[in-house]
């Protein structure tokens, strides 16, 4: 019990230094718990039992991405443990001279890691049961659940598995620690010295010029990524993330002496109050830390990105979503007959079902093609897409079967005059070589007649539901051109839109469950007598497209958070230990300071510039980074639609302003208490 109560004592005696330790684990756990515990939550098991199998698909995903975090959050745990066992070797040192055995001192470490590892696993249980009720009731506003039947809930198997995952983590650092001891002589430990990572480049003269080299392979690997990543080949792509890798090391690595010879070229600055000490402070930590500032860059932009595409992407899906559902079904079928007709063969009556319903037909002719409709454009359009069949026919509508459509979704007729054409299409990436062909005037040759565009712009609109709403195109013609047989239109489809005569939720959801009953051969036969990919019924409902845009959004909200918010903590934490570890080496530099003058007001100013600039840096540099890398996402997912990065960007800036500045807070108040109780006296 001896060693327990010593142990004790010295948790409680350095509790400043343990501040951002406990609090990194307490967070690690409840995060860790929460996302673990979505699977067994009320809300969770409610939206799986209405229907939705993405919800089973989010598990499945979380459980694998709790691997990768608890591997981050072990090597964040062992290395901020590294960091606290190389402040107190001369501590152990002290303990030995006084006669104690290794042994001794091994077990009260081992009631220290015992103790800290208890207190962390238990605040953060209770801080995640907590924060799991708000995601919990978070997914029930999501999918538009019925808050009322909420109630409390603890998961005791993600309770189980996060005391599993944190227990082989705090006995791999309890190995740790008494490894340290034991491989320690005692001289060792008496004079140990902080031992950053090894100083990087010392020749001031390499420095510049590596630092200049570096600069510029960065830009340019940037600008071809960013800006012409969609037009560059897949190997150079592949060198430039290479050079950008590396060259982030070499930038850190030389960044140091490069920052010293600037800053004394500027005579007046450097020489202004105590900039030339916070400078040299500032550059000394980078020197000896090049690696732990480049991996945390790094890790930090894959975190921006994670947020800032994320969240982006979910804006996308909601904003999509609002226009998705106009009707409460849409089906659309291969061959000439009827919906309706195959509906009632299938014991379903029209009449009865829906309270309003569209049968129409679509068209398909040998002179409307993928081809024709781009004219001068296609051999661009090649050139993009060289796999793509181009003498693919379009599908076609008339001017007054499609304004039917117009009426039933609430959307705007259109006008076309006797020879005019419209194009309809919301795939965004096909677009751009369409809108350039309706723009020249493209015409289509027919037989009796020759169209022109009647807009010069391809329609955003669709015909059969989905969740992003993506219509690959449809050709609307005047209803003489295609009565016209000289045209040789044939029908090659029909497409039918209706709303149920249901009207509650559940018996919506009921007419669903009847129509993939009754179509269900049709909807699952993916190939047909030849092999080649094959569905003769697509059958979308609006329950259906709204309850998979709102489980993707779940998906990747939920995805986004937990790996951004874990790559967010390690970087801070590291960032923040590393300050307050150089902190005990600064204090006999700032009391320095104090005998010569400087007030405290200078030597706090002072020390939040160090304290902002060791936060800032790789922050700043991963922030242009992904400013890049967000400019090849957008123009990668532009095919599905405009992608909004301000929202994305908005919360990003939002999640990082709590949980780095936070950080940067607590550690500014610790290092504070660290440099000014050095200086009492």
């Amino acid at each position: 019990m001896k060693s327990f109560n010593i142990a004790l004592k010295n948790i409680r005696k350095s509790h400043n230094d343990y501040t951002v330790y406990f609090f990194t684990l307490i967070i690690g756990v409840a995060i860790f718990y929460m996302f673990n515990a979505i699977g067994t939550q009320g809300a969770m098991t409610r939206v799986a039992a209405s229907g939705n199998s993405l919800i089973s698909v989010l598990v499945t995903v979380i459980r694998f991405v709790s691997v990768l975090v608890a591997m981050v959050l072990g090597l964040l745990i062992i290395y901020a443990n590294n960091f606290l066992i190389k402040r107190r070797k001369k501590e152990f040192g002290i303990y030995m001279l006084l006669g104690m055995s290794k042994q001794v001192v091994s077990t009260i470490l081992v009631w220290e890691t015992c103790i800290i590892g208890f207190i962390s696993l238990l605040a953060g249980l209770l801080l995640g049961i907590f924060g799991g009720q708000f995601l919990s009731i978070l997914v029930t506003r999501m999918f538009e659940m019925d808050v009322s039947s909420y109630r409390f809930e603890i998961s005791f198997k993600a309770i189980l598995m996060t005391v599993i995952s944190f227990a082989c983590i705090f006995l791999v650092v309890l190995v740790f620690n008494v490894l340290v001891v034991s491989k320690k002589n005692l001289i060792d430990l008496i004079g140990a010295r902080k031992k950053n990572e090894k100083a990087a480049l010392k020749n001031p003269v390499l420095s510049v010029l590596l630092f200049i080299i570096s600069a510029v392979l960065l830009g340019i690997a940037l600008v071809r990524v960013g800006i012409y990543g969609m037009e560059v080949h897949r190997t150079e792509f592949i060198i430039h993330i290479l050079i950008g890798l590396v060259g982030t090391f070499t930038l850190f690595g030389s960044m140091a002496g490069f920052l010293q010879k600037l800053a004394e070229h500027l005579g007046a600055f450097y020489k202004k109050g105590l900039c030339s000490f916070v400078i040299r402070q500032f550059t000394g930590n980078i020197n000896t830390s090049a690696v732990s500032f480049a991996l945390i860059t790094l890790i930090l932009f894959l975190a921006l990105c994670f947020f800032s595409t994320g969240f982006s992407i979910r804006t996308y899906l909601n904003k999509r979503l609002a226009n998705a559902t106009p009707v409460d079904v849409t089906i659309e079928t291969e061959g000439d007959k009827p919906v309706t007709d195959l509906l009632a063969e299938r014991g379903i009556d029209s009449a009865e079902f829906f309270d309003e319903c569209l049968d129409l037909p679509i068209y398909q002719s040998p002179r409307i093609t993928i081809s024709t409709t781009l004219g001068s454009v296609l051999d661009k359009a090649k050139e993009q897409f060289p796999l793509a069949r181009w003498n693919t026919p379009e599908n076609v509508m008339t001017l007054s079967d499609y304004n039917q459509i117009e009426r039933m979704f609430g959307r705007k007729e259109l006008s076309l005059k006797e020879n005019e054409y419209a194009v309809i299409s919301s795939f965004e990436m096909l677009n751009t070589f369409t809108n350039s062909a309706l723009e020249q005037n493209n015409p289509l040759e027919m037989n009796s007649v020759t169209l022109t565009p009647g807009y010069e712009y391809a329609l955003d609109e669709f015909l059969l539901m989905s969740e992003t709403n993506i219509s690959l195109g449809v050709v609307i013609v005047p209803d003489s051109v295609a009565a016209d047989p000289e045209n040789n239109f044939s029908v090659s489809g029909r497409f039918l839109a209706g709303n149920y005569s249901a009207t509650s939720s559940d018996e919506r959801y009921h007419s669903d469950s009847v129509l993939k009953e009754s179509l269900g051969d049709s909807l699952n036969m993916f190939f047909d007598e030849e092999g080649a990919p094959h569905i003769p019924v697509t059958l979308a409902t609006a329950n259906s497209v709204r309850d998979s845009s709102v489980g993707t959004s779940v998906i990747v909200v939920f995805l986004v958070l937990y790996i951004g918010i874990v790559f967010v903590i390690a970087c801070a934490a590291i960032i923040a230990l590393k300050v307050l570890t150089d902190s005990l080496d600064s204090a006999p530099r700032f009391e320095i300071l104090r005998r010569i003058g400087a007030d405290e007001a200078m030597r706090g100013r002072a020390l939040l510039i160090q304290v902002l600039l060791n936060f800032l840096l790789p922050l700043s540099i991963a922030g242009i980074y992904t400013a890049f890398a967000l400019r090849f996402i957008r123009d990668a997912l532009s095919a599905f639609g405009a992608l909004n990065m301000i929202s994305g960007i908005s919360t990003t800036l939002v999640i990082m302003l709590l949980l780095y500045g936070g950080y940067f807070l607590t550690t500014c108040f610790g290092c504070n208490k660290i440099i000014m109780n050095s200086s009492v006296h």
